[in-house]
């Protein structure tokens, strides 16, 4: 009898060629019996699935989607369902399956599974991987007999070393189930920071061991879709740093960014560990996590990894001894800061603040200090340092590109930076991009950590069918770390930011460009964000440089025509938010059986104009007024974490944080009531989003800012505790939200983004004609 396998394969936009080849490959396989779980991310290809197992005999499962998933998140989906029937074989009697993944578009060769079954055989190991043959896109070219080889990756390296650089590649892992139903649930992200194989590779070194296969199992194919494709790295290194540049803050950024990811694993895996050791997923003393240890200490570690790399170095693994070295500079760095704030400043200030309080309470003063003692000597700063650095270009544009193009000024381009007033600047660009119009990007604030990472959210941030033609349209740039970047006279600027509006109106001036106006996405009135000072004042400025707006929905627009800005005209580009309303209206309704009713507040404590502190008071004078306890009302915080708060009647506000973005609808549907307040005449999308999934919503007015006329499941309030708590009180005792008020029409807000965009891009067109001049 041959060996059940359970392959796990993630589906987005696949070519119906290389995935019928690919499924045929899995149908080929030898000594082993494969039945394919196919993981529909992105919603739509289900139809080519099964004419390719069909076409090819290949059993197989679909697990739909609701919405798009990532790779991480897909093959997360693929793994519930593959222990789950791996759970159903053993309780049936039957021999449990092992669980392999692939991906939509390479070859296996036809030993892959029994090869990796052969690596499994001696019952210790927990999973098996091996090599691949680095093949071009259609597969007929060898490109690289050994991905191993040609990536320098080491084939045995242990568990800290996978925390250095991931070996194990997913489309050649086999694995027992045993590793799956530990790691399941991931371990939450914002974005795509780790791949499923290397979380799964650390649970299965922490819980038995990994068996390198030295073998080729599988055709990787080389093309402009890999989500990670084979790098050179080390060459790669050698030749971008040239022996000529010192690591500077860029550098440190980026190994920074490498040690905490390394440190949020290896801590997760630790705590995973000793929770399916308790809960009885694992036998007591399985997990072997000492690998760890220099990132699970509080403050040492640093030591280890001066001599891991010193150990690489002396092996030939320059790169990797590189990214030991980084990870002790910012681990001592770490202990260094704590240290300085400890004993220095922060010891200093905390000291003399004591004695202040100590002096107010008698005899009133502070002591003056002794006339003859000498004035400390204090050295003259670069007044550069008092300027507000966002404003100045730190590039100098290199005039030698082909055609002109719109430029869009983002503070970053790093995918797990960029979200709300960024994603929207960054989907108008890409939007451009896909009607033929040429777009920079280019990251202002914050260095651009991977340039190819960066270009592939892109890419798969386009809507579906945007072909292959609009990739070619747009560039990737860094702002902070290149000294020049490509341009044209006839170059238009987007800025994103009031600060971008003053390095496009710099970049426009002093270069002489020819278009004398730059485009400016404005998404709030963003003077408000400040105190009044040189923040508030320079974006108060930014108002009066010579821009064409395009404003974050009409209320916005209207708010800035009633505070006299002769900008905002009726004919003014406004769009609505883009809210996919069906998503949350057509979700079932949980909310409304036994037990408490539930309360959602949407609590950033730590973003001012949500009101946080607004909110609380608000909730409880609620609770009071109406002697509600934990009986009647449950009461928590999605949006941002923070600490539990203890309310009157013996009620506390517990915090969720941020939501997966594939549960927060269903976690809308199963609440009652929301409360979700914005001191700013944009529009939060929260209150609508509640509103649609069928709750009763207390949001604020602001200037113009009525939401309670979108829905009848709106209640607007003055921007004060009273007034909220008496909108809560109504809502209360306000009969279930129908389906008509579920169904809320934005065209009010503005137009839809595609029609704001198509006006864009007829706008921008005849401007960047590279005749234009």
């Amino acid at each position: 009898m041959t060996q059940p396998i359970l392959v796990v394969m993630a589906v987005f936009r696949p070519s119906e060629d290389h995935l019928e080849q690919q499924m045929a490959s899995i149908a080929r396989q030898t000594g082993a019996s494969p039945h394919l779980i196919a993981v529909i991310a992105d919603t739509r290809s289900a139809p080519e699935v099964e004419r390719a197992a069909e076409a090819t005999g290949l059993p197989v499962t679909l697990v739909h989607c609701d919405t798009e998933l990532d790779s991480v998140r897909a093959f997360e989906a693929g793994l519930i369902e593959a222990v789950d029937r791996a759970d159903a074989a053993v309780a049936a009697g039957e021999p449990e399956p092992l669980i392999a993944l692939s991906d939509q578009d390479d070859i296996w060769h036809d030993d892959r599974l029994l090869r990796g079954i052969e690596a499994l055989s001696d019952g210790t190991a927990q999973m098996a991987h091996g090599d691949a043959r680095l093949v071009d896109g259609d597969g007929s070219t060898v490109l690289h007999q050994s991905m191993f080889r040609f990536e320098r990756r080491i084939k045995q390296p242990r568990l800290r070393g996978l925390l250095y650089r991931n070996n194990i590649t997913g489309m050649t892992l086999l694995m027992r189930p045993r590793v799956a139903r530990v790691a399941l649930p991931f371990p939450r992200q914002a974005g795509v920071h780790y791949y499923h194989d290397l979380w799964l590779g650390l649970i299965a070194e922490a819980t038995g061991g990994v068996r390198y296969v030295d073998r080729p199992l599988v055709d990787y194919r080389q093309h402009g879709g890999n989500v990670m494709g084979a790098i050179d790295r080390q060459s790669g290194w050698l030749k971008s740093r040239g022996g000529r540049k010192l690591p500077d803050v860029a550098w440190l950024r980026r190994e920074a960014a490498s040690y905490a990811l390394a440190r949020f694993l290896a801590q997760s895996v630790r705590n995973r560990l000793q929770d399916a050791e308790f809960d009885g997923r694992l036998p007591s003393g399985t997990a072997k996590t000492r690998g760890l240890k220099p990132y699970l200490r509080g403050t040492l570690g640093s030591e280890t990894h001066v001599w891991d790399a010193l150990t690489l170095a002396l092996r030939g693994h320059l790169a990797l001894a590189r990214i030991a070295a980084g990870f002790a500079v910012v681990s001592a760095g770490r202990v260094g800061w704590t240290l300085q704030q400890a004993l220095g400043p922060a010891r200093d200030r905390a000291i003399d603040d004591f004695d202040r309080r100590l002096y107010s309470m008698s005899p009133g003063v502070s002591p003056e200090p002794a006339k003859s003692a000498e004035p400390k000597k204090l050295t003259a700063h670069n007044y550069e340092g008092q300027v507000d650095a966002r404003k100045e270009p730190k590039w100098t544009p290199e005039f030698t590109a082909d055609g002109p193009s719109l430029t869009v000024l983002v503070p970053t381009l790093n995918p797990s930076e960029i979200f709300a007033g960024i994603a929207t600047a960054v989907d108008i660009g890409l939007g451009l991009a896909q009607r033929g119009i040429p777009v920079r990007f280019v990251a202002t604030d914050l260095p651009v950590s991977s340039a190819a990472a960066s270009r592939g959210f892109l890419l798969r941030r386009m809507k579906t069918g945007a072909g292959s033609s609009a990739g070619a349209h747009i560039s990737v740039h860094c702002g902070q770390t290149q000294e020049t970047i490509p341009a044209h006279a006839d170059d238009l600027y987007l800025a994103t930011a009031w600060w971008t509006a003053h390095g496009a109106e710099k970049l426009i001036r002093r270069h002489g460009m020819t278009q004398p106006r730059f485009y400016y996405l404005i998404q709030d009135f963003e003077p408000n964000f400040y105190p009044w000072g040189p923040e508030f004042a320079d974006a108060c400025a930014s108002y009066t440089f010579d821009f064409e707006p395009i404003f974050n929905t009409a209320l916005l627009r209207d708010f800035f025509a009633d505070q006299g800005f002769d900008f905002a005209t009726p004919d003014s580009l406004a769009f609505r938010p883009s809210i996919d309303v069906t998503r949350y209206a057509e979700a079932p309704r949980t909310a409304g059986g036994e037990g408490p009713r539930r309360l959602a507040l949407y609590g950033r404590p730590e973003v001012a104009r949500n009101m946080y502190g607004t909110a609380v008071e608000a909730l409880a004078r609620f609770v009071t007024e109406r002697n509600l306890g934990p009986a009647d009302v449950k009461i928590v915080s999605i949006g941002l974490p923070h600490p539990p708060l203890s309310l009157p009647n013996g009620l506390t506000l517990e915090s969720l944080g941020k939501l997966p973005w594939e549960d927060y609808p269903g976690y809308l549907a199963g609440s009652d009531l929301g409360l979700s307040l914005m001191y700013s005449p944009h529009p939060s999308h929260p209150p609508i989003e509640m509103a649609a999934s069928g709750m009763r919503v207390v949001t604020n007015g602001f200037g113009p800012k009525d939401l309670s006329r979108l829905s009848k499941a709106i209640l607007s309030a003055e921007p004060e505790a009273r007034a909220i708590a008496d909108a809560l009180s109504r809502a209360w005792d306000m009969p279930p939200v129908t389906d008509d008020e579920r169904r809320i029409d934005l065209a009010s807000l503005g137009a839809s983004m595609d029609e704001t965009i198509d006006r864009l891009a007829v706008n921008i067109a005849p401007l960047l004609r590279r005749d234009a001049a």
